[in-house]
């Protein structure tokens, strides 16, 4: 593991985390800052930050470099207006594939709104739609945006003069749409008939069209396979629990039928770069609010458990919301050699935990059975960039 890793406490440091012979070494970023961003292909990252405007507070997001050099702003709040969507979470920030744009949540005039700003061109901060819920996801070639706004569901075709094109208007049973690697599929769900479960649907092409693919009793969370047309969806049958029940299967580019990998409760789901196996956030039995990190094959072999550990409140919100911010902060290294928590193991003396503050460590994990988990740097949370992109 030799990739770097970008790490934040809410409102504090950020910093740049680079592994070196006998240990991690910390250069600075930032003073302040939330959910740090990694640029694909490029040596920068997107930073929120808020600021104290009189009797009211003001947020942007900006654009650094890794010595922490100013590079653009992409994004300001109005004068007047929320400067948050929640607490701790200023924006919520998706760089495209490419790199040559941002697009991001936040609280505009007419309320939650997405905007798209470009890093190098003329164009920042554009509004684009307003609604609430809005979860987003790019095309891998950073040509389309999916945008799932309430009960709606489009893609904006942004080589096209932005025309925007309707897929369903009732979208709803799930939160973030996902493309396949190759862009060619578009993964959403609708309800079903009894309107107590959902309909996984699949659009090709022009999503003019959609099929049918699954029918399942509860909510969804979906994802494709990496370098794949294998389909995984995750099924929640008590939302309120923040727990999903299964995860299924349906590979699209063979017969279409649906298989079961696993049945046990998780929190969230993550597929490392490879596509070759999946991290999942596991509760504990003991209702402490402790989760472990378990790993398993493509096919759903145990690869390994992590000790429990207290997740910080930054990595409990990538938990909650792993659909939408696994595509834009990544905890698998770029090699899937390793996988990132944040929090306190049990391990931890009371002088780390409370000395100052929670000091919640970036907790480092290898997907193998007995490995340790490992603090690697005091923060809340932290994330790896991106792998290279193919070709």
């Amino acid at each position: 593991m030799s990739a770097p890793i970008i790490a934040v406490e809410p409102g504090k440091a950020v910093t740049l985390l680079r592994q070196e012979e006998g240990g991690w070494r910390g250069s600075p970023v930032a003073r302040a800052g939330f959910w740090p961003a990694w640029r694909p292909g490029h040596d920068a990252v997107s930073v929120s930050v808020v600021v104290d405007a009189g009797k009211r507070q003001r947020s942007a997001i900006e654009m650094l470099d890794l010595d922490g050099n100013h590079l653009r702003t992409l994004y300001e709040s109005p004068l007047g207006g929320d400067a948050v969507i929640a607490p701790n979470v200023p924006h919520y920030a998706l760089w495209s594939p490419g790199g040559d744009r941002l697009a991001l949540v936040a609280q505009g005039r007419a309320g939650l709104t997405l905007f798209l700003s470009e890093a190098d061109g003329p164009l920042i901060a554009d509004p684009i739609q307003t609604g609430a819920p809005l979860f987003l996801a790019w095309s891998p070639d950073s040509g389309r945006l999916a945008v799932h706004a309430g009960v709606n569901l489009s893609v904006m075709e942004l080589a096209e003069a932005r025309a925007s094109r309707p897929i369903s208007a009732d979208a709803r049973g799930f939160r973030t749409p996902a493309f396949s690697d190759d862009g060619e599929l578009l993964a959403f769900a609708t309800p079903d008939g009894t309107g107590d479960g959902v309909v996984v649907q699949v659009a090709a092409g022009s999503g003019e069209a959609s099929e049918a693919v699954h029918e399942l009793p509860g909510g969804v969370a979906l994802a494709f396979r990496p370098g794949t047309r294998t389909l995984t969806i995750a099924v929640t049958t008590r939302p309120a629990s923040g727990a999903f029940d299964e995860l299924w299967t349906v590979d699209l580019s063979g017969d279409g039928k649906p298989e079961i990998l696993l049945r046990r409760a998780f929190t969230s789901v993550f597929w490392d770069p490879t596509g070759e196996k999946l991290a999942f956030i596991v509760p504990s039995a003991t209702g402490d609010g402790s989760v472990s990190l378990q790993a398993r094959t493509a096919t759903g072999e145990f690869l390994g458990a992590s000790a429990p550990f207290t997740p910080s409140p930054d990595y409990q919100t990538m938990a909650g919301f792993f659909d939408q911010y696994g595509r834009s902060h990544r905890l698998w290294a770029p090699d899937g050699s390793v996988f990132l928590a944040g929090g306190r193991l049990f391990t931890d003396s009371p002088a780390v935990a409370f000395s100052d503050g929670s000091h919640d460590a970036i907790l480092s994990w290898r997907p193998e059975r007995g490995s340790p988990i490992e603090r690697i740097g005091q923060a809340g949370i932290g994330f790896f960039p991106p792998p290279p992109a193919s070709g």
